[in-house]
């Protein structure tokens, strides 16, 4: 990770913030070529960071919680049925999200083999190609300095880190919205219609990975452009028809419609009504409890889960200042910069206004904020103001302070995971430190090169190693017990609801579910054992007396226990 820092510390350092001009036809056709090496070289660059980011530790971990065991079972299940239509889980139909990422996950699955590594890289690969395509379709508007820091920018932000270790539809819905909208923004700026028909295939796979919320994250961005820079209402007209309205439905439903009709068809209408019924208009009105928040409860995930560039971003509007009196077309980066603004403030309005929230459900806006720190910083390295930047490096350093005082009351208990969170805030007090020195002593691009080099090791130590401490505290005990219940294929294996995906994962059958104590006794009674209940202590102490026959807990670790039912002992050894 030393020697990846030094390579990106000397690209922002040394790349030159536009290109030389030339005289001479030969000149210019050498320029050329010479852009395209530095722009092949940039990109690897940003593949070789993203893979050094994320797939070393990818699959270090068993399954992570219920969401990393939903994708990962319900793709093992669809392969070993050999189903590709109808999304299982638990060996039961699952309507609860459309099939890409089943499908991407499938796929890896039959090139890696069934594990967590195989899972989760379809989740890493697509957050890597975000940041390419951010390089890749901005450049032209904002410069390759500029493009360069938001790709690494968007690499850097621990929330983005954090999915792409996890199976997740959200990580393949950020890349393909990020670049259908990229390629519309492209278009409304150009003025031409080269990306059009790409733009809307991304658009039919978004939907294939997450639904009709796809179209809502770029209508945000796309429509909020074009009401903000069109001139009048003709002139809104006009671009608008320029997008090709027709051809957008056209291409987007020739790729995402085949499957909604097929499960549509295979289900009896039952997808139909639950995913689009029940599901996205459920979640936009509140009716899923368990994902109601109030809008504060992002607050914490905005100013951590997009650090250090989210709190950054206070001091833009006195730097970026986005002249709307002056006609946008007659500056792209300008254009750019206004439809990154209304990219992430229409999202998040949209995130905002629906009663679901989860943290995760704000990785749409990583990409816009990816934009803005690349244009804020390539303005700052040009006009040189260190005052708009050097406030930063305090503020953080006393939040981290403020951190570690914290500590002992948050991670009671947990003396491991209190050195360990310990030790990583003080990595970042010397990082923003220094930060600070370069900035203070006027040597911008040292201070800021530092910056983004910083932060790419500060996530790419600190997010797999918090991972593996998640995994041991949460899920290894719990898988050790499952492994040990399914060595007989007879079992069988009860545990609660929210566990049941990750069960099925290590079990390869089917689990059965307890919801209240009386299911408890209908298991027992409706199936042929060995019966084995897997409870955590305080799960154990309220449901064992619910369970028939002589209960007996067999085997232990940590926190979970391997209870077998007697009764199922006896007439097992008999026989």
């Amino acid at each position: 990770m030393s020697n990846l820092c030094r390579l990106v510390f000397s690209q922002i350092y040394m790349l030159p913030t536009s290109k030389a001009s030339t005289r001479s036809n030969y000149q210019q056709s050498a320029q050329v070529d010479r852009s395209k090496l530095s722009d092949l070289k940039l990109m690897s660059l940003i593949v070789v960071v993203g893979c050094l980011m994320f797939l070393p530790a990818l699959g270090a971990t068993g399954i992570l919680n219920t969401t990393d065991a939903y994708y990962a079972e319900a793709a093992r299940e669809m392969l070993n049925r050999g189903d590709f239509i109808t999304p299982y889980l638990n060996y039961e139909p699952y309507y609860f999200k459309p099939i890409l990422t089943y499908w991407v996950i499938i796929a890896s699955y039959l090139t890696f083999g069934i594990n967590t590594f195989a899972s989760r890289l379809p989740s890493a690969l697509s957050c890597i190609a975000t940041s390419l395509a951010i390089f890749s379709l901005t450049k032209a508007f904002i410069g390759r300095r500029a493009a360069l820091m938001a790709a690494l920018a968007l690499l850097s932000m621990p929330l983005v880190s954090v999915v792409g270790h996890v199976s997740i539809p959200d990580t393949p819905l950020l890349l393909l919205t990020t670049v259908s909208s990229l390629l519309l923004l492209g278009a409304l700026i150009r003025g031409d219609s080269k990306g059009l028909i790409p733009a809307y295939a991304c658009l039919g796979l978004a939907m294939l990975s997450k639904g009709p919320l796809a179209l809502a994250f770029v209508g945000a961005c796309v429509g909020g452009f074009l009401l903000v820079s069109s001139r009048s209402l003709d002139h809104f007209k006009q671009r608008l028809l320029s997008l090709k309205p027709i051809l957008a439905v056209a291409v987007s439903l020739l790729v995402a419609l085949p499957w909604f009709a097929a499960v549509h068809l295979s289900s009896n209408g039952a997808f139909t009504q639950f995913f689009f019924i029940q599901q996205n208009f459920g979640r936009l009105s509140g009716q899923f409890q368990s994902h109601n928040n109030p809008a504060w409860f992002y607050v914490p995930y905005l100013a951590g889960g997009f650090l250090p560039w989210l709190p950054m971003l206070l001091s833009a509007p006195v730097i970026l200042r986005p002249r709307f009196e002056k006609r946008l077309s007659d500056s792209p980066r300008v254009q750019m910069t206004v439809a990154s603004l209304c990219w992430l403030f229409g999202t998040l309005g949209l995130l905002l206004v629906s009663s679901s929230k989860v943290a995760h459900y704000l990785l749409p806006i990583a990409s816009p904020i990816a934009i803005l720190s690349g244009l804020y910083f390539d303005a700052v390295l040009k006009l040189g103001r260190r005052r708009f930047v050097l406030w930063v490096a305090p503020v953080m350093v006393l939040a981290c302070v403020g951190g570690l005082f914290a500590f002992p009351r948050l991670f009671e208990n947990e003396g491991q995971l209190q050195t360990l969170a310990s030790v990583f805030v003080s990595l970042l007090i010397v990082g923003y430190t220094a930060y600070g020195a370069f900035i203070y002593k006027s040597q911008m691009r040292l201070g800021v090169a530092l910056l983004f080099a910083w932060s790419l090791l500060d996530c790419g130590l600190l997010v797999p190693v918090a991972i593996q401490q998640t995994y041991r505290r949460a899920n290894e005990e719990f898988v050790s017990l499952v492994k040990q219940a399914s060595k007989d294929k007879n079992s069988v294996i009860a545990v609660r609801a929210n566990d049941s995906a990750t069960a099925a994962f290590y079990a390869g059958k089917k689990i059965y579910e307890i919801e209240g104590p009386l299911d408890c006794k209908k298991i027992v009674d409706t199936t042929q054992g060995p019966h084995y209940f897997i409870f955590d202590d305080k799960t154990n102490s309220l449901l064992q007396p619910f369970i028939p026959g002589s209960p007996r807990v067999i085997s232990t670790d940590g926190k979970w226990n391997l209870i077998l039912v007697e009764n199922d002992a006896a007439s097992s050894s008999s026989n």
